[in-house]
């Protein structure tokens, strides 16, 4: 096996890191702004992370090429029955994404005495529910422990398997 095969999975993880942590600073960025209103008039746009399709990896592929016969001159050790044996093949994809903003997230509440107040008394805010952002906060804070226990795990295993 090759050694940046033995890393892929972290790979992977750290993928999902970074995704997470620009979910966060999204959230955090929202949260921040819940009730902003620029001096133009014009309300904070919400943030929103938009997924978006990572490279391919395909983990059956990297083990089928390391599959070999085992040689032995004890009968009773395993040997590799078919030849033809093939490994599933598990793709698994990075994950990424981009910060875009929602232009649609503003709400109209009617307030004459706001200075940016149309002629009719009302003012567009952003249409933040500080609820929803702090359970997507939550939500994205234990993603992002998975995704650390994930790293754990793997490299727990590539050390154990250097150990042997």
């Amino acid at each position: 096996m090759k050694i940046g095969d033995m890393f892929s999975a972290i790979d992977i993880s750290a993928s999902g890191l970074a995704l997470q942590r620009k979910r966060m600073d999204a959230i955090a960025s929202n949260l921040a702004n819940a009730d902003t209103v620029g001096s133009n008039g014009q309300p904070y746009q919400k943030q929103v992370v938009q997924a978006l399709p990572g490279q391919a990896i395909s983990f059956g592929d990297q083990l089928s090429s390391q599959l070999i016969p085992l040689e032995t001159s004890n009968p009773g050790h395993m040997q590799l029955v078919d030849p033809t044996f093939a490994v599933p093949d598990y793709t698994v994809r990075e994950v990424t994404g981009r910060v875009v903003q929602d232009p649609t997230a503003t709400k109209t509440v009617y307030d004459p005495t706001n200075p940016n107040a149309d002629a009719n008394g009302y003012v567009n805010e952003p249409k933040i529910n500080v609820v929803t952002e702090m359970v997507d906060m939550i939500t994205t804070s234990r993603s992002y422990e998975a995704n650390v226990t994930a790293i754990n795990a793997s490299k727990n295993i590539i050390k154990d398997s250097i150990d042997i």
